[in-house]
């Protein structure tokens, strides 16, 4: 019985090592193998099927990632990383459900609330199904628990900016730049922060500037148009008014007979 658990293990630890490897291909192929064991325990089959969904959401095939992170769920239930996977499934798929990612992000939170990847998923879905307290509550502890984890900070900046609360934004990620002085992921949300700042300061100035023509209400005097004077009592045309005739294009054999005559 041990070493068939200990075959087990290995199978697993080689299909992770395979995974940091970047060969997903090899990784998959390998926890698919441990699957078709008919003695593979149930917590050993969990983790394949994670496995397995990690990959495929790595790979984008959202479908397929579901349905392993399901099949995980299945055999163990109170898995916080797989409710957050699923949840990515969810949220990464251009066809997927904001409400599910959610909704799977709120139980990894609440399995392990002390997870600042959970929060932050889940504070910036709570931001895009329009729960901005909610989530922007979520948004501000996830910074709290990890204020270093530059992965972590850019998910808090994407939800807090979609919130619209810049300066609760610029605030975390000055603060990030203190607590890591030199940090290049800290210094490439910085840039973010600063751009979407000044792309939003543009915006309102041209929308300012915009306004003002729309909120007058009277007509307004191009400078290319000319005003041309008239008399509500004449009968005759204007005498200022430019009449141009539509001119048709001529044939060119009157000019060829002249340079022949001079030549």
């Amino acid at each position: 019985m041990s070493r068939r658990l200990a075959l087990i293990d290995s199978g697993l630890a080689a299909a992770r090592s395979l995974v940091r490897q970047g060969n997903s291909r090899a990784a998959a192929a390998q926890a698919k193998r441990l699957l078709n064991r008919p003695d593979l325990p149930i917590v050993a089959a969990a983790d394949a099927h994670r496995v397995i969904a990690e990959i495929m959401l790595e790979s984008e095939r959202f479908a397929q990632a579901r349905r392993h992170a399901r099949a995980s769920l299945a055999l163990a239930p109170e898995h916080a990383r797989t409710h957050y996977l699923l949840g990515q499934s969810f949220e990464n798929d251009p066809y997927g459900d904001d409400h599910r990612a959610a909704r799977c992000f709120r139980r990894a939170s609440r399995l392990v609330p002390a997870s600042a990847d959970y929060r932050a998923a889940l504070g910036r879905a709570c931001v895009r199904r329009g729960k901005v307290k909610r989530g922007v509550r979520e948004l501000l502890a996830a910074a709290d628990i990890a204020p270093k984890d530059a992965a972590v900070l850019s998910v808090v900046l994407d939800g807090l900016l979609t919130a619209g609360k810049v300066a609760a934004a610029r605030r975390i990620i000055v603060k990030a730049r203190f607590l890591c002085p030199g940090n290049g992921a800290m210094h490439r949300l910085w840039e973010r922060l600063v751009y979407e700042e000044a792309r939003r300061g543009q915006r309102r100035a041209s929308s300012t500037q915009d306004a003002g023509p729309a909120r007058d209400g009277g007509a307004q005097l191009l400078p290319f148009l000319r005003v041309v004077g008239s008399s509500s009592s004449s009968r005759r045309p204007l005498a200022n008014v430019r009449r141009d005739g539509m001119s048709l294009p001529q044939s060119h054999l009157p000019r060829l007979r002249a340079t022949n005559s001079d030549g």
